[in-house]
């Protein structure tokens, strides 16, 4: 495959990761989740964007611990297909994919990840704004990377969680979670 950035409908991309994300399909389904109260976050990559760390946005994932059902009817009006929620380490209760065009727009049920101790829920913490989108905590976020074993990602969170402030009461609940001792000492740390 080339390594060579196209341009494709007035975007910049490689090899399928959008290098200037398009927030059209992602501000779809955040103005409707909101107009119904659903709460939700961004996290993921469209997080990295969001706080400046990456360029790069492969899709737009968001976190919600409200009912499928309840999401299902927000989003009755886009076309919404419902997806596995991905294999171990994975334990979300639910994946929707919701306009399947590039950036997607990934919708996790109860964001949870498998550790070796248990099931760590990943709770979605709305904690800023930007472009209108309630953004996710970048502590959970280091966490889901650090499970996930996605070392680039967790130390960028790592990094710019060392230097601005973390918050202490998300990392206290994150502690209460099954997570591996080493993880654990790290956001202890923060």
């Amino acid at each position: 495959m080339s390594k060579a950035i196209i341009e494709q409908s007035g975007q910049k991309k490689k090899r399928g990761i959008s290098m200037k994300p398009d927030t059209t399909n992602l501000l779809a389904v955040t103005e409707r989740l909101q107009h119904e109260g659903i709460p939700y976050a961004l996290g993921g990559s469209g997080l990295l964007h969001s706080l400046g760390l990456t360029a790069a946005v492969r899709d737009w994932d968001i976190m919600t611990d409200a009912p499928k059902e309840q999401v299902m009817k927000a989003l009755e009006n886009l076309t919404v297909q419902e997806a596995r929620s991905g294999d171990y380490p994975f334990g979300s209760k639910y994946k929707l994919v919701v306009q399947s065009e590039n950036p997607q727009v990934e919708i996790l049920g109860s964001f949870s990840i498998h550790s070796d101790k248990g099931l760590c829920q990943l709770p979605a913490v709305p904690v800023s704004l930007w472009q209108g989108i309630h953004v996710g905590s970048p502590e959970v976020w280091y966490v889901a990377y650090a499970l996930m074993n996605r070392k680039d990602k967790s130390d960028l969170l790592l990094h710019y969680l060392k230097e601005k402030e973390a918050n202490k009461e998300i990392l206290q609940r994150l502690v209460n979670e099954p997570l591996p001792d080493e993880l654990i000492e790290v956001i202890s740390s923060l």
